[in-house]
């Protein structure tokens, strides 16, 4: 008897139920990015330059799959470079400086497949549809402020030499991190890609202000690791 009710336990469960638990790695890109700005403090003058590319993003997953539903949880980082100029009464044109932009995020989303597809090559495949909750810490655009922090409150003598320019970059980035939180909302694919549990997902980040001005981001990641 005992033996006929696991049977029947099984056989009424979704498949889904056998992979109970995941974890690996993602990659991807951000698919905002910064744009053109420019801040101006009597005769002191910033311009950013808007990014030549999309920022990077990596990090890890791990979820939990149950009854058709995942819950999964992530971190990652993402990296971009922009170039900005400051130019007071001495160097009135001067030469862009290459910069560097970061964010990190943590997410939670629960997920669920809704169509079951046929890919050549792939043994399994779905489509699924997701929306979560997330945080997020980024850096501060170059501007007036972080230059004076660097440089010292008057810009019109400016002698870079004589600053410890990278010690007091960190405690400016320290002291002026911007931090959001918001929803997200997702669509993706996931696959067996041989031994490997591949997901394919884009998604929408409502999150002010993480890329400089702007109400949210969109993403494309690529997950892949194992599923037990």
């Amino acid at each position: 008897m005992k033996k006929l009710l696991m049977v029947l336990i099984f056989a009424m469960l979704p498949s889904s139920v056998f992979a109970l638990i995941g974890f690996g790695i993602q990659g991807g890109q951000d698919m905002s990015k910064l744009g053109a700005s420019s801040h101006t403090d009597g005769l002191v003058s910033v311009n950013s330059f808007e990014m030549e590319s999309n920022p990077i993003n990596f990090g890890g997953y791990a979820f939990v799959d149950l009854f058709g539903y995942a819950l999964e949880g992530e971190a990652d980082i993402g990296f971009g470079e922009y170039k900005f100029e400051f130019s007071n009464p001495i160097i009135p044109n001067p030469d862009p400086i290459e910069f560097g932009w970061a964010r990190a995020s943590y997410a939670v989303t629960l997920k669920k497949n809704i169509m079951d597809i046929s890919i050549p090559f792939l043994a399994e495949a779905a489509l699924n549809a997701g929306a979560g909750f997330g945080g997020h810490v980024s850096t501060p655009r170059a501007n007036v402020e972080m230059v004076k922090k660097l440089l010292g409150d008057n810009l019109t003598e400016v002698n870079a030499d004589d600053a410890d320019l990278e010690g007091q970059l960190i405690d400016y980035f320290e002291d002026n991190m911007i931090e959001a939180s918001g929803l997200h909302v997702q669509g993706g694919l996931r696959f067996k890609l041989l031994m490997l549990d591949t997901h394919l997902n884009l998604r929408y980040t409502m999150a002010k202000n993480v890329y400089d001005g702007s109400n949210g981001f969109m993403q494309m990641i690529f997950k892949t690791g194992f599923a037990f």
